[in-house]
């Protein structure tokens, strides 16, 4: 199957095989460090770059050039909300340089990674979702004009469902209903 065909994990495997090396080693341990912070996300190839992808929305694409590698937190605000960044140098609003033969420390990938999932949960309309650290959603619902609106759903880290309600512009309404981890109703509210 030719390269531009695959998809996924695949077409991520395919591109780092065409990049030389020392880039191709670096890329793998920042792809590496990615895997541990985001053991869930997909992967995949956005804007021709290997990328970490939730709920299809990019979190981190990384690549290799000639004189160093970069690392694209998918937004112009992330790398100034995250502050100074240990083993990089920021090119641009929204692209860090690092060396060819030097990989981000996973104390940074964590921290850029923290910082673009944040702002992913801060929509002002439309769905919305809010993420424990490692990228696994924690809650999910409705935002209007920046208010929770709409049926919201809140998750355990593990992934089962704990509380299920909804909101009129940010006030609770109608039936909440609260679950154990076993998934038995233990607690309902009306409001």
């Amino acid at each position: 199957m030719a390269a531009e065909q695959l998809t996924g994990v695949a077409a991520v495997e395919a591109y780092l095989d065409t990049v030389p090396e020392p880039q191709r080693s670096t890329l793998r341990v920042v792809r590496s460090h990615l895997r541990k912070v985001l053991p869930g996300a997909d992967e995949g190839i956005k804007y021709n770059m290997p990328s970490f992808i939730i709920n299809g929305e990019g979190v981190a694409a990384y690549d290799g050039f000639k004189h160093h590698c970069s690392y694209f937190p998918f937004s112009g605000s992330v790398l100034a909300a995250t502050g100074p960044v240990k083993g990089g140098t920021i090119a641009t609003t929204g692209t860090l340089q690092f060396p060819v033969d030097a990989p981000l420390p996973i104390t940074t990938v964590r921290a850029l990674v923290k910082a673009r999932l944040a702002q992913m949960s801060k929509p002002a309309n439309g769905k919305r979702y809010d993420y424990y650290d490692d990228g696994t959603v924690k809650a999910v619902g409705g935002v209007k004009d920046g208010r929770l609106n709409g049926n919201w759903q809140w998750f355990r880290q593990d992934g089962t469902l704990m509380r299920a309600g909804r909101f009129k512009l940010g006030e609770q309404v109608g039936t909440w209903e609260t679950w154990d981890r076993d998934g038995r109703l233990t607690k309902t509210t009306v409001f």
